[in-house]
């Protein structure tokens, strides 16, 4: 008896925690990605993707997250514009609209230790920011990420974070409790912590 087919968002899910867009973007041209993640699992010497329990993993993500893929009506249309290395998949943690969020998305980024007066110049802009319509965008770094978030949540209004192969680390609570919980946080790669 054939295993049956992969869902779209689970292969979507598989694909994006074991390699990165660019890794994949020829065979996405000519296969599906239930079928990419066939030919890896089949090539996969190590048996190191043989061993992932897709469904599973992607069924006890979702139990806290959900993970937006192209296809899905929610997803930034902007990501587009990164051809190849376009997100196979967005992990979202929170109740706002993405593509609400992110088309006034200003970007506040910078040092991981910085200076107190860095960090002021980072939390008075980013609270600027908000105040004036935008939606503060940074990853979820300490230091002025963090004050970027902590800026946007004293404002009230939800923040979008962002992080690339973010797999449970364990600053996240510290790092991520400055963001508004109607604020998405989102990442392209890895299991969101569960």
């Amino acid at each position: 008896m054939p295993a049956r087919a992969l869902p779209e968002r689970a292969a979507r899910a598989a694909l994006a925690a074991h390699f990165a867009p660019g890794q994949l973007a020829a065979e996405l041209e000519e296969y599906t990605p239930a079928e990419v993640w066939d030919r890896r699992v089949r090539a996969d010497g190590s048996g190191l993707l043989s061993s992932y329990r897709q469904r599973e993993e992607l069924a006890q993500a979702e139990l806290t997250s959900s993970f937006v893929i192209p296809s899905d009506e929610e997803w930034p249309t902007a990501l587009a514009d990164l051809g190849p290395a376009c997100p196979l998949g967005r992990w979202v943690h929170g109740r706002e609209r993405l593509p609400r969020l992110s088309s006034t998305a200003v970007v506040v980024t910078g040092n991981r230790v910085p200076t107190e007066q860095a960090v002021t110049c980072a939390h008075d802009f980013a609270a600027a920011l908000t105040e004036a319509g935008h939606t503060v965008t940074a990853t979820l770094a300490h230091g002025i990420d963090s004050a970027a978030h902590q800026a946007a949540a004293e404002t009230g209004a939800a923040s979008l974070a962002v992080g690339y192969a973010w797999r449970r680390p364990s600053a996240a609570p510290a790092v991520t409790a400055p963001i508004s919980p109607s604020g998405p946080t989102t990442t392209s790669r890895g299991s969101w912590p569960g």
